[in-house]
């Protein structure tokens, strides 16, 4: 491919991943490529995006005791043996890097891609999340980036962070996929009755049922709307205040018209309320490398948000809706000051430039 070219590697955990790439590919104006597993075959929209390449999954067709050796090497966060999978999606990926020779690959995100890149003498960018990511395998993949791009900006890096990952990280103003954060139904509390929204992904367990009635139970001058789950149908004393809305295709119709929203503190719910000034609770839900956790806290210190560890207490819910009512959403203004997803796409355009210039120039020795 003549001039400079990106490409993509897209986790296929969730798709969050893959809404954050076609918001960068959105500003981007040199072709690029995604490279992914399992999503190969969905839709992908990008002005510039010419190829979408699909590698084997690592975590299918493992070998059982194979996958007990999965995190011998501690530079690698998974690494099973004998698993023909991972010898083909290695030899793939490989084997494209060789034939389509990217200026540079933009890793969201893997270590072991990251490092088979280095290795296949491709320049990377790295795209960061929120926790805790000391352990060997993240430090190795921030050393063998040329960069890394934090999804949001430097006022909401983590304090335990170390001074030379912050040092080769480019700090993003937010970006999301909501264009408004204006609801076309009336906000609940104009209609007399104050709303909470809790919003939660698919499926569900008895235990959030029983949370949420006993929560529900403690806020009786409330209305509580559930969305992304099911009423159990096995219970039957629901209090009259809880209401179950199941998955729906206008989420922030809702949470942009509560008085206050509940949600896990998934990166992408952040943002989409942040970006609609929500006033709202993060509650982490359990996440390699304690992810959530460290959000949380993070959204507390800059009190974007009542960011807490854990479901409270039920007596504890009172308290909380009303410091929740008290957040001041303005302070989401610095955060959102600049479209993220196009700094990204700056970022990357420069980076690929840089490396299509120095594989042209340079002069080709031998040791």
């Amino acid at each position: 491919m003549s001039g400079p070219h990106a490409g993509f590697y897209v986790h296929y955990h969730g798709m969050g991943h893959k809404h954050r790439t076609e918001a960068i590919l959105k500003h981007l104006s040199i072709p690029a490529t995604v490279v992914t597993s399992r999503m190969d075959s969905l839709n992908w929209n990008g002005p510039t995006l010419s190829n979408v390449v699909g590698i084997e999954c690592d975590n299918e067709e493992l070998n059982q005791e194979g996958l007990k050796r999965a995190a011998d090497v501690p530079c690698l966060h998974f690494a099973p043996l004998w698993s023909d999978n991972i010898s083909n999606r290695v030899a793939k990926y490989t084997a494209w890097l060789a034939d389509a020779k990217p200026d540079v690959m933009v890793v969201d995100v893997s270590a072991e891609i990251s490092q088979l890149t280095r290795l296949s003498s491709i320049p990377q960018i790295v795209m960061r999340q929120h926790g805790d990511r000391s352990d060997p395998g993240h430090l190795h993949t921030y050393a063998a980036a040329h960069s890394l791009l934090a999804p949001f900006p430097q006022s909401m890096e983590d304090e335990i962070t170390p001074d030379w990952v912050r040092e080769k990280t480019v700090y993003l103003h937010g970006f999301c996929r909501s264009k408004s954060g204006h609801s076309e139904i009336p906000s609940p509390s104009l209609t007399g009755q104050p709303t909470i929204v809790f919003m939660f992904g698919r499926g569900g367990t008895g235990e959030v049922h029983e949370r949420l009635r006993a929560t529900a139970e403690s806020l009786p001058a409330y209305r509580i709307l559930v969305i992304g789950k099911e009423r159990d149908e096995s219970h039957h004393r629901d209090p009259a205040n809880l209401h179950y809305l199941g998955w729906v295709n206008n989420a922030p119709d809702y949470t942009a018209s509560a008085d206050v929203v509940v949600t896990a503190a998934g990166h992408n719910s952040v943002m989409e309320l942040g970006y609609a000034r929500a006033k709202f609770i993060a509650i982490a839900q359990p996440r390699p490398f304690n992810e959530q956790i460290r959000k949380v806290n993070v959204l507390h210190r800059e009190q974007l948000a009542i960011g807490l560890e854990q479901w409270p207490d039920d007596a504890n819910w009172p308290e909380l809706i009303h410091r929740a009512r008290r957040l001041d959403p303005s302070k989401w203004d610095d955060v959102f000051k600049e479209d993220g997803a196009k700094q990204a796409a700056d970022h990357i355009h420069r980076v690929a430039l840089w490396s299509s210039e120095k594989r042209q120039r340079s002069a080709r020795i031998s040791l």
